[in-house]
């Protein structure tokens, strides 16, 4: 009776309830009463479903406000009902108790009309109990775990909000698994706070949130503290505006629950709270884009390591959340390109779930970024920059050298340039390297053919009409070996069998295929110059066989003693750009940054005061095919003498059996 005449005295916001009901619950056991001494001071009274507790009335009296009543009523009801998913209130909005409901750990669930005659506005509230269900994530693949604050939620719920985009990738299939999104009391408060339809909607887009965990409130002030101390150095007014308690509140409970992300766009909460959240408790503040990328290097740790770029001191990974202010050294101002404009570039890039792959020097600048996917056909290159260096060059055409192998690799026949603001460096190369330009954009032909003219012809057309560019001139057999040297060089990998184009197998010794084509590798990093190159010369005594240029050079390393870190073997295929007879002083001032050799060890192969320098390109390491393997396949073409103790010519059948066996995995 005593708990009939709290509730009577509280009718205006509790509404009738018929005596029945109280006693009804007392017969369950589902009326709980405070007391303080024997004076009843407030009671709760719920229902058990088969899905949840239903909380019917929370009721304390006026006296005892303030002491937390209400909050020991609720979480003895939790506690004693903790194998049921939660408990369930509803509250009529007018009444503007959110957030009393929020402080005893409810979030609202959704919101519709009442049934009184005005169909006023009712919220219902959820405390949950953590139990799993369809929608829990399991923990073996959530990589990490963030708060978010209401301008992060907006873009979630609102569709017709700009710049959102980055948001709504939080919630994207391809991070569903990876990322979980914790909902706090603090995002209840704000949403609490707003007004309209577009509540509902933020209601509605929370739902998908893990509900809050319980918040140790004496390290929630701690923490509040140390932050104001901090912020207060800088700012003493701080927090000066309503939104300014709302962001402090955001990042503390965050703190307090152990999180390690906090997710906004507003760029002033970042700058003021950003530092000392991190320093002090290890919380980063984060853009949604940084946080996708963030995930992204903890889900593929190995791929954002730094790796030597070609055995050199240059090193390649993909860029991280810190990085962005690296590409400042990328901009092509020249062609009017702003920081901003490679900033947005890179964050599209991102969102799009396209690897940026950055190349810094060995001081650690970032010095070139290429992005590339499969399009349509084709892999498109949205990002390619290299920075204003010495070695621009010859970064920029090895980088493009890649762009063939990546192309190759993806079954992707045409390469596409679509970066407006491509470097002038890059540009300049790739018009070198037989790039076209079309429609504003610059795209080669990658054509993995090695056959006959006639189907490296076909596969060309059918790669430039899919991907809707000029379609080649036609090819003829028996092709003069300048032209079929310079198609297979445009086209890389093309091989053309039925041209004049001549093959030669050339062996050579470990320690200088080490330094030349970067097999095998060593323990110390070739020189930079030599690494990065896509050129090098290699010299031998013009005695025997003499190479003639343009022709295929196929590599054989041979055995150099009984200590040798492999098997002699066919490791190699290049172009033969040029072959010379000359002075080894001449040679070593031309090519001394393309060899290895140096002036002493030129006069020493020399005979009669010369030497044949071979300059060699497009270097394309090959599957080792073992000297017993080259010796079966050699005798099927009626050949003899190999292992080959010089340069030795060999037929185009042999070359593309050797050439097929080599590509295979």
């Amino acid at each position: 009776m005593a708990a009939v005449e709290l509730g009577n005295k509280a009718r205006a916001t509790l509404g009738h309830m018929p005596f029945a009901g109280y006693r009804d619950a007392a017969e369950k056991g589902t009326l709980l009463l405070a007391y303080a001494g024997e004076q009843i001071i407030g009671y709760a009274l719920y229902g058990l479903t088969s899905r949840r507790v239903r909380l019917t009335h929370l009721c304390v009296d006026p006296h005892w406000h303030g002491y937390g009543i209400a909050r020991l009523l609720v979480d003895w009801v939790s506690d004693h009902h903790s194998d049921y998913p939660g408990i369930l209130a509803k509250c009529r909005d007018s009444y503007n108790l959110g957030d009393m409901w929020i402080k005893l750990r409810f979030t609202p669930l959704s919101q519709r009309p009442g049934r009184s005659r005005a169909r006023h506005l009712l919220t219902s509230w959820w405390r949950d109990h953590g139990q799993p269900n369809l929608f829990t994530r399991d923990d073996d693949s959530v990589l990490a775990r963030a708060a978010v604050d209401l301008n992060v939620l907006r873009d979630l719920a609102d569709e017709e909000r700009s710049d959102a985009v980055e948001s709504r990738a939080l919630v994207g299939d391809q991070f569903a698994d990876r990322l979980e999104l914790v909902r706090t009391g603090a995002l209840d408060s704000e949403v609490n706070s707003m007004e309209g339809p577009l509540r509902a909607r933020c209601i509605t887009a929370a739902q998908s949130f893990t509900p809050p965990p319980r918040v140790d409130h004496g390290q929630l002030k701690q923490v509040r503290a140390d932050l104001l101390a901090a912020v207060h150095l800088v700012d003493p007014k701080y927090p000066c505006t309503d939104q300014d308690r709302y962001d402090l509140e955001h990042v503390c409970e965050a703190i307090a629950l152990g999180l390690k992300l906090f997710v906004t766009r507003d760029e002033h909460l970042t700058s003021i709270l950003g530092p000392p959240a991190q320093r002090q408790h290890g919380l980063r503040i984060l853009r949604p884009l940084e946080v996708l990328i963030h995930i992204d290097e903890l889900a593929r740790a190995e791929a954002y390591q730094p790796a030597a770029l070609l055995g050199t001191r240059y090193r390649r990974q993909l860029l991280g959340i810190a990085a962005e202010d690296d590409l400042a050294g990328l901009v092509n101002s020249a062609a009017g390109e702003r920081r901003r404009d490679l900033r947005n570039t890179n964050r599209e890039m991102a969102l799009a779930g396209c690897d940026r792959a950055g190349i810094y020097d060995p001081d650690g600048r970032l010095v070139a970024v290429i992005a590339a996917r499969p399009e349509n056909g084709a892999l498109t290159v949205p990002l390619a920059r290299v920075a204003t260096i010495g070695l621009a060059d010859t970064l920029a055409r090895q980088l493009l050298f890649q762009l063939r192998q990546k192309a190759r690799a993806a079954g992707s026949p045409i390469i596409k340039i679509t970066d407006r603001y491509v470097s002038a460096a890059l540009r300049l190369a790739a018009f070198q390297d037989g790039f076209y330009q079309h429609d504003e954009q610059l795209y080669a032909f990658v054509i993995d053919v090695c056959g006959p003219a006639g189907q490296v012809e076909q596969q060309a057309v059918a790669a430039a009409r899919q991907a809707g560019v000029p379609v080649p001139a036609p090819l003829g057999s028996d092709m003069p070996a300048v032209a079929a040297a310079e198609l297979e060089r445009i086209w890389w990998p093309a091989k053309i069998t039925d041209s004049a184009l001549l093959t030669y197998l050339i062996p050579i010794r470990q320690a200088y295929s080490a330094d030349l084509l970067g097999v095998p590798g060593g323990l110390l990093p070739r020189h930079d110059n030599l690494g990065l190159a896509r050129e090098h010369v290699y010299y031998r005594s013009p005695r025997g066989t003499r190479p003639r240029h343009p022709a295929r050079l196929l590599w054989y390393m041979s055995r150099s003693g009984p200590a040798t870190a492999y098997p002699a073997a066919v490791i190699a295929c290049s172009q033969l750009d040029l072959a010379e007879i000359g002075a080894p002083e001449d040679f070593h001032a031309r090519f001394q940054h393309l060899g290895v050799w140096d002036g002493h060890q030129l006069h020493n192969v020399a005979h009669n005061g010369q030497v044949q320098a071979l300059r060699f390109t497009n270097t394309e390491l090959l599957t080792h095919i073992s000297s017993q393997r080259l010796q079966v396949l050699a005798a099927a073409h009626q050949q003899r003498g190999v292992p080959p103790p010089g340069p030795l010519r060999i037929p185009p059948g042999l070359f593309a059996a050797l050439y097929q066996e080599g590509r295979r995995q």
